[in-house]
């Protein structure tokens, strides 16, 4: 278990977003490779907690097919407040694991990469990749704002908008490209509709905030070949993973030139786009 996480942090961070109307051709019809799925975890940061040796804490519980047996799990945070959240705990509670307990970051990527690894170990230890409570209440309320009333929401949720006159996905200029983004936050896809409001009056008027799993979206990548597969984007919660690139600053790592991953809140037009994402089921995968 001592190789389960690798200390330090890698993430492939985004260009800055320059607003403007960019000439680009159509992005090649088809569906990504799971290599080039998972690439697109690598800017999204994720906390676990371990003791000062980097060794995960996990949890006992019992086993969800077999409850006269325990299983353990692994608990990759999507926020840093909830890992420190787990470790304050932990100091309370069982000290002599909370006294060397720490919250260390890594990409998603590498996350997944430690799920795949640990598959034939799937009878006994689980992993969970846990949203921040308030990111799954602003979920719900969305969907309960647009007209679908869940009971609970299974999954971590992503944030993006449509608007225009055919209620085509919002996109952004990065760069030469027109990227889609799907945010963690609502916050801070809201901070793009703002600046949106401010620029194009008319346009924001007809904007509309939506939500979808992660999981819904990475399914969509491997499956479906509509030109604006490419150009689909996650971007990480900024305060998350401001915290990343400081702790990673702090451990001697090299500091990336650019620090905010996420796009600039600077929108740009809706784009033709593959089918709207299917809003999450009330149990969603």
């Amino acid at each position: 278990m001592k190789s389960l996480i690798r200390l330090g942090l890698t993430l492939s961070l985004l260009g800055g977003t320059v607003l403007g109307q960019a000439s680009i051709q159509p992005a090649p019809a088809v569906a990504l490779s799971e290599a080039d799925a998972m690439k697109r975890l690598e800017p999204i940061p994720v906390f676990a907690v371990t003791n000062k040796e980097g060794v995960p804490i996990l949890a006992s519980v019992a086993n969800p097919k077999d409850k006269t047996k325990q299983v353990q799990i692994a608990t990759f945070f999507m926020s840093q407040q909830d890992a420190q959240s787990l470790v304050t705990a932990l100091k309370k509670q069982k000290p002599d694991v909370g006294n060397s307990a720490k919250v260390v970051a890594l990409s998603m990527r590498q996350a997944y990469d430690i799920k795949v690894k640990n598959k034939d170990k799937a009878d006994s230890l689980l992993f969970e990749f846990l949203p921040p409570k308030q990111q799954i209440d602003e979920a719900m309320a969305v969907l309960k704002q647009n007209g679908q009333e869940v009971k609970q929401f299974n999954d971590i949720p992503l944030f993006y908008s449509t608007g225009g006159k055919d209620k085509g996905l919002l996109t952004i200029e990065q760069g030469k490209n027109k990227v889609i983004p799907f945010y963690f936050n609502k916050k801070d896809l809201q901070g793009m509709l703002d600046q949106l409001k401010q620029r194009d009056p008319k346009l924001s008027s007809t904007v509309k905030i939506e939500v979808t799993s992660l999981s819904k979206i990475l399914d969509s990548l491997l499956k479906e070949n509509g030109a604006g597969i490419q150009q689909i984007t996650l971007v990480p919660d900024r305060a998350a993973l401001q915290f990343a690139l400081e702790q990673q600053k702090a451990a001697g790592g090299a500091a990336p030139a650019n620090k905010s991953a996420a796009p600039a809140n600077k929108p740009a037009t809706p784009a033709a786009t593959p089918a709207k994402p299917q809003a999450p089921a009330a149990n969603p995968k």
